[in-house]
Order: C-alpha cells, then sequence, then structure tokens
C-alpha cells in the first residue's frame, strides 16, 4: 500500500512540475541533430547549394558553441530525402530557389507525408538572397509550398497551416525575438511570400517557411553579389529565430 501510494504522489509531482522545467532540463535528454535535405531535383545552382551548405554549417557550429540548450552536442549531416526514413533525423533543414521552382517526386512527398506525421519537423528555406526583389517577387507560388499549403491538408485534415505572427509562442520560445526589416519589408509588401507558413499535424508543428534575403537598398532588395562571399555574418535577429525554431519543435 505504500509503495502504491508513493508511486501515485510520485507520479503527480511529475505531471505538476516537469512541464515547468527549463528548456535545458526538458531537453537534457535529447540528442541534438541538424539534417539537411538534398532532393532529388535540387533546381539551386551549384554555387548556391555551395554557400547554402557552407552557410549552414556555420549556423549550426554557432549555435553549437554558443548556446546552452544544445550542451555543445549539435551535429550537422545531410541526406538526400529518399534516405529520410531510415535515418535518425528529428530536425531538418531543406532549402528551395526562390525562382527556379523545387518540384519533388511523388516518392519524396510521401517519405515527407510520413515523416511528419511521425513527428519529424522541417525548416524549409526560400532562398531568395541571389535575386533582386523585381526577380523574386514576381513568383506567385511555388511546388514545395503548394505541397505543404494544399496537398497535405486536402489528404488529411490532421494537417494545418497557418500565417504566423510575431505574437505566437514560437518567436518567444527561448529569445524574445522581434522582426528583422528585411522580414518586416517581405511581409508587408509582397502578398504571395510564403515566409512565416506554419504547418501542423494534429497540433504538433512539423514545417515552418523561413525567408532568406540579402540587404535591401532604395527601398528594394538587390541580389547577393556573386561570386559570395564565405563569411558568415547572419542578422542577430534571425539567427535567434532560428534557435528559437529548433527549441520550439524540439519541445512541442
Amino acid at each position: 500500500m505504500f509503495v502504491w501510494l508513493y508511486r501515485f504522489w510520485l507520479t503527480v509531482l511529475i505531471l505538476l512540475f516537469g512541464l515547468r522545467l527549463p528548456i535545458e532540463a526538458q531537453t537534457a535528454t535529447r540528442a541534438f541533430s541538424w539534417t539537411v535535405l538534398i532532393p532529388e531535383h535540387d533546381s539551386r545552382a551549384a554555387d548556391v547549394r555551395d554557400y547554402d551548405e557552407f552557410d549552414s554549417k556555420s549556423l549550426v557550429s554557432g549555435m553549437n558553441e554558443t548556446e546552452k540548450v544544445f550542451r555543445h552536442q549539435l551535429v550537422w549531416n545531410k541526406l538526400p530525402i529518399k534516405n529520410l526514413l531510415a535515418s535518425s533525423a528529428p530536425f531538418c533543414e531543406l532549402r528551395f530557389d526562390a525562382v527556379n521552382p523545387l518540384v519533388l517526386t511523388d516518392q519524396e512527398k510521401a517519405i515527407l507525408r510520413e515523416y511528419f506525421v511521425r513527428g519529424g519537423f522541417i525548416l524549409f528555406q526560400e532562398d531568395a538572397y541571389p535575386y533582386s526583389q523585381d526577380e523574386f517577387w514576381s513568383i506567385k507560388s511555388w511546388p514545395v509550398i503548394d505541397f505543404l499549403t494544399k496537398e497535405l491538408p486536402a489528404s488529411s485534415p490532421d494537417f494545418h497551416f497557418e500565417k504566423v505572427t510575431d505574437s505566437n509562442v514560437l518567436f518567444h520560445q527561448y529569445y524574445d525575438t522581434q522582426t528583422a526589416e528585411q522580414t518586416k519589408h517581405e511581409l508587408q509588401d509582397n502578398p504571395y511570400t510564403p515566409n512565416r507558413t506554419l504547418l501542423s499535424y494534429r497540433g504538433h508543428p512539423c514545417a515552418f517557411v523561413y525567408g532568406r534575403y540579402n540587404w535591401i537598398e532604395d527601398g528594394k532588395w538587390v541580389a547577393m553579389p556573386r561570386p559570395f562571399a564565405y563569411v558568415f555574418n547572419m542578422e542577430e535577429r534571425g539567427y535567434q529565430l532560428t534557435v528559437n525554431i529548433y527549441v520550439y519543435a524540439a519541445t512541442h
């Protein structure tokens, strides 16, 4: 009888206080990984792919060294989408070209759908930085975004997407973030932007779309000069949001 009561009250205490633990404690038993997904028909130019890999590795290295929440155990790797379900990759990144459309194969769509159902999360990053504003604002839709916002919700009511704002808990998960000027410009003046699209499955986040831009000159976006300078200098607010996205995905 005593043993039963002990177990009962221990369970109650865990339920009452476990969810109030700091994020570092909530993630204390997790293995952290950052997996870059490579589609079969990658539409990015070769120099963009190379720069994206450098940029991604630099970002993860900085997060791993700086952020206490990762306990210096965040590991970067990459793999083809076709191998995703055979891996242990709870958090993935998929970068796609903002002008040249990425078209997923039927097999890749089925794999990503199953990955979301199993609880995985993908950060979709729109590569707009190689283009001028006129070039990428002329694009009204992307097949990969249609997959998230049209095909998946049509396949099951358990999939739901929304465009989120700074009031969403995602933006205050670890850092209290504010929207960068580049993103404000995009959100306010480009009605077709996929930026800030959040996809969930049965209430759990499974994908977020994030734009990567160059700087504004004379009120318009300009293309990043080529060849790209291999120097990592991500804007602080964008960096903090990226940390928030990872922590949000890991704790929901």
